[in-house]
């Protein structure tokens, strides 16, 4: 039902009301023996004759009154009422600092601003992936596992970046000393194709070890279950981002290598489908515009994104604050997809024959969405 027809029935609706409550008070046989009271009524200091009645049709108008301006309240909302948020269903991969901004997004209200009420759900990426297409999900946090589907074929496209680079760390048990001493041993990561796992390949590689013979990499799922499985010796190492990197590290763990300091390519970012993107760009837009507000947000106020972190994590303020310091500088200023950051994950790809050589980045990212967000937002 359109707006106007909704308007149109609700005026109908309203004048119903209205005919059937002036028909019903005024056909009230109003009689002064019908009200008699049985002492003075306090209005009047004299009872004269017509008094009573005065007075009864005096509440009676007014009780009239306000069942008109009840009807109305009912049938009229209010704009916040009227303007419903759109629901959308938003996949990420695990509860970790690198979906920070969707949790500021909407736990400081940034996607209601803008006129969304976002389910944050959290998917294994392959999971997501296929929930996107099937469209079980309007849009994910993956911007990896986006780029990969739609070099293959798959009708998705990146629409913005939040993290200009991982921020993973190697955390091991104390006997290694250096990532080379991880040569046979088990390395635990979120899942077998998503960022996570890509970066996790890059710094083995970076520092001369084969992830396919060296080491056995072994999916493990949200990192809160890494950081368990690690504690109980499950596996060797674990390849996680903050808070749980800075929580292994203050419990004594060292941290042996640190994807930020190696790697240069977009690590977290929104993508959905060509459909979505060509049938519903406002709600696209007003996503981005929550998002790109909570980029500003975390940049601006460290205090209540500190804030954030500890209500999420259920961490101290200590914590909170150290995990934030470890992120603060690698999240995008504005949102945009760097072309040159997804030619390296695109090159990565091609080295391995997962894609064909001739695809762009351009083939895979749409900035134009993000660009329509901030010019709305004024820049």
């Amino acid at each position: 039902m359109t707006k106007l027809t909704e308007a149109k029935a609700s005026l109908v609706i309203y004048s119903y009301v209205n005919n059937f409550l002036r028909q019903f008070f005024h056909s009230f046989p109003f009689s002064k023996g019908d009200f008699a009271p049985r002492g003075k009524l306090p209005l009047f200091e004299k009872e004269g004759p017509g008094d009573i009645l005065i007075v009864m049709e005096h509440k009676v108008h007014r009780l009239y009154l306000l069942a008109v301006l009840l009807s109305a309240l009912l049938i009229f909302p209010t704009n916040s009422q009227a303007q419903t948020a759109e629901k959308v269903r938003i996949a990420y991969a695990s509860n970790s600092l690198a979906f920070l901004v969707p949790f500021v997004a909407k736990d400081r209200g940034l996607y209601a601003k803008h006129g969304i009420e976002a389910e944050l759900i959290q998917v294994r990426p392959n999971v997501a992936m296929a929930a996107l297409l099937s469209g079980d999900i309007d849009y994910v946090e993956l911007i990896g596992s986006i780029i990969r589907s739609a070099a293959k074929g798959a009708p998705v496209r990146a629409i913005s970046t939040s993290i200009k680079a991982p921020f993973f760390s190697f955390a091991a048990h104390n006997k290694f000393k250096t990532i080379k001493d991880l040569k046979g041993a088990t390395i635990g990561v979120t899942a077998i194709g998503g960022t996570n796992y890509v970066s996790t390949r890059l710094t083995l590689r970076h520092y001369g070890l084969d992830p396919d013979k060296d080491v056995k990499i072994l999916a493990i799922g949200d990192e809160k279950l890494m950081y368990e499985a690690f504690k109980i010796g499950r596996v060797d190492c674990v390849v996680v981002a903050p808070p749980f990197s800075v929580i292994l590290k203050r419990e004594g763990f060292p941290l042996l290598a640190h994807t930020g300091e190696l790697l240069n390519f977009p690590f977290s970012g929104l993508g959905t489908t060509l459909d979505k993107i060509g049938k519903n760009r406002a709600q696209a837009r007003k996503l981005l515009r929550g998002e790109i507000e909570a980029l500003r947000f975390v940049r601006a106020n460290a205090t209540a994104t500190t804030d954030v972190i500890r209500k999420r994590f259920s961490m101290d303020e200590k914590l909170a604050r150290e995990s934030y310091e470890v992120v603060d500088d690698a999240y995008s200023r504005d949102g945009r997809a760097p072309l040159d950051g997804e030619e390296i994950l695109l090159g990565i790809e091609k080295a391995a024959n997962q894609i064909p050589q001739n695809i762009t980045a351009e083939m895979v990212v749409d900035n134009s969405l993000a660009e329509e967000a901030l010019k709305e937002l004024g820049r």
